[in-house]
């Protein structure tokens, strides 16, 4: 008989053990299936799926391209920029003509202004805006022409491009951009 009481308590002493040890397997295996359960309603495993089969795609495109020769690529489609001889010319007309005396002379150069651009209304309106400043640094510039530069063959087309430069100079400070192309003299006096 008390062998059979020493194989009980021995059976008891087992059973706590092995009740801990299946407490704690539970807990993990609870764990581990609440882990996958949440990546499979999230769909992480089906992300993967999804770039698996992009991947494969792509892949049987760079075979098949390989296969049937020398076809372009699929890439992106770029945008044309419109020929600017098409684009819409815009001109305004400085409102007052401009006079100065010629440096060391005492002969006058008058002339009135076209600025023209293929730029938008916008390039307009600033000169509009800024025509102030733009006129101040004209009459600036022309001021300095003596009579020697006046009667070179090239002195027209030469201030036309000077005082583009003076033009777009004034509407870089003021507005950041430019935007005039050409500046064409509609009257052109000197006596």
């Amino acid at each position: 008989m008390s062998e059979e009481v020493a194989a009980e308590g021995e059976a008891k002493a087992k059973k706590p053990w092995l009740l801990i040890i299946g407490i704690i397997f539970g807990v993990i295996i609870l764990t581990v299936g609440t882990v996958i359960g949440t990546l499979f309603a999230t769909g992480f495993f089906s992300q993967e799926d999804q770039l698996q089969a992009e991947l494969a795609q792509i892949e049987e495109g760079e075979a098949e391209g390989e296969g049937e020769g020398e076809e372009e690529a699929v890439v992106p489609e770029l945008l044309e920029t419109p020929n600017p001889s098409r684009l819409e010319t815009l001109y305004y007309q400085m409102p007052a003509a401009f006079t100065a005396n010629l440096a060391n002379s005492r002969k006058v150069m008058q002339i009135s202004i076209t600025v023209m651009t293929h730029y938008d209304q916008l390039v307009i309106d600033n000169v509009t805006k800024h025509e102030p400043s733009i006129r101040a640094a004209i009459l600036a510039r022309l001021s300095i022409v003596d009579e020697q530069q006046s009667m070179a063959p090239d002195f027209r087309s030469t201030m036309a491009e000077e005082l583009r430069l003076v033009i777009n100079s004034e509407l870089e400070a003021a507005e950041d951009f430019g935007g005039i192309e050409k500046v064409l003299f509609t009257e052109f006096l000197m006596q």
